[in-house]
């Protein structure tokens, strides 16, 4: 493999991160629980052949000259492939901006039906059994305030109102608030001055922002900024904190919750900005827990080496996410015609690539949302 040193660093990064015991070696058993978590479920004499395809010692394991050859496999390369080939097929039959992500579309609402699915959701939380529910009954006791039909009902509207998988993602959400946050903060209120009160190293990153902005169905749209992530000098939780935050922002958009996110991506301006390890931490606390549905990452003048960057973003995202990443090339003005395909209008696009948004108004924009957060609260 020709590869410059800060590819062959970041490859290294995601070894060590299928490398569960830290001996330098990934046997079946970690390779396998890493595609699983890429969503990528194997049987186990495929994850075996896998190996073995590539392994020149014949130990039965991948040292790090053999993962690289694996990561350029063409075994590999037909998965992502055949799951790019499905996606593109089950897209095909949408039609219209609603459905241009191949997302299932939101039930209209009425009172009787969201008290209904508040009702199938209560049903649904109260088969749960308890030790599989211990950060939602320490939410209940602790901050039940927080915990109120809107917030149920984010979750049912994440689920297209499918109670038993929103009951599920409420569930893995209050654990990974509690993960993320610690005890001592994930019963306060996502605000500034209360869950967010030590992350102002973060927030003034702008990782991840919204843009007050919507495309023309309802989606938010958000700003991601790569690049800070090598910059961050914080912790991937705080960092990840932020990405909450935002995403928790957006979600009091009623539009937002129904139709969804988009999020417009910056992306490093080389592999040293980009930390796999804090990707692949971003993702895990994300996944299954959040109440928003995800179109898509639109990534803007993605650069030279976004290939290498994708082909590990692939192996540390799940299936959906993987496959709503769409690139747009170009001039300023090709990359705003293409966003505009997908209904993002300018006013969402950073000024940096003639839009108008504003991105050095970061710090403005955080100290209106304390105002609007002590003034509410």
């Amino acid at each position: 493999m020709s590869a410059s040193e800060d590819e062959i660093e970041m490859y290294r990064e995601l070894f060590t991160s299928f490398d569960i015991d830290g001996n330098g070696k990934i046997d079946a058993n970690e390779l396998d629980i890493g595609l699983r978590n890429a969503g990528m479920s194997r049987r186990r004499e495929s994850v075996i052949k896998m190996i073995d395809d590539v392994d020149t010692d014949n130990d039965h394991e991948l040292d790090f000259d053999e993962f690289l050859n694996l990561i350029q496999s063409e075994q590999l390369a037909k998965l992502f492939e055949d799951e790019k080939t499905h996606e593109l097929k089950r897209q095909s039959v949408c039609v219209g901006l609603q459905n241009i992500y191949g997302q299932t579309p939101t039930p209209p609402e009425t009172e009787e039906s969201v008290k209904a699915g508040l009702e199938r959701l209560q049903v649904e939380l109260d088969g749960i059994k308890g030790e599989n529910k211990k950060g939602f009954n320490q939410a209940l006791e602790k901050c039940p305030h927080l915990i109120d039909d809107d917030f149920l009902l984010m979750f049912l509207r994440t689920e297209v109102f499918h109670a038993g998988r929103a009951a599920q993602r409420l569930v893995t959400y209050w654990d990974k608030r509690i993960e993320i946050f610690g005890e001592a903060k994930a019963f306060m209120r996502l605000t500034l001055d209360e869950a967010l009160a030590d992350d102002s190293v973060a927030l003034s990153l702008g990782y991840v922002r919204p843009t007050g902005q919507s495309d023309s169905t309802g989606r938010a749209i958000l700003f991601m900024d790569f690049s800070q992530e090598g910059k961050a000098d914080c912790t991937s939780f705080s960092l990840i904190r932020t990405v909450w935050y935002a995403i928790h922002v957006a979600l009091e958009d009623e539009n937002a919750q129904k139709e969804g996110m988009v999020i417009v991506v910056k992306c490093c301006d080389s592999l040293r900005q980009w930390s796999v390890k804090t990707s692949k931490e971003m993702a895990g606390n994300m996944q299954g827990a959040l109440p928003f549905r995800l179109g898509c990452f639109q990534i803007c003048h993605p650069p030279s080496f976004i290939n290498i960057v994708l082909n590990i973003v692939r192996l540390l995202t799940p299936k959906k996410l993987r496959n709503r990443i769409k690139k747009h090339k170009g001039t300023h003005e090709e990359v705003l015609e293409s966003l505009a395909i997908y209904g993002i209008p300018k006013s969402a696009v950073p000024d940096i690539w003639g839009g108008d948004l504003n991105l050095e108004g970061h710090s403005e924009w955080l100290e209106a949302r304390r105002s609007i957060e002590n003034g509410r609260y």
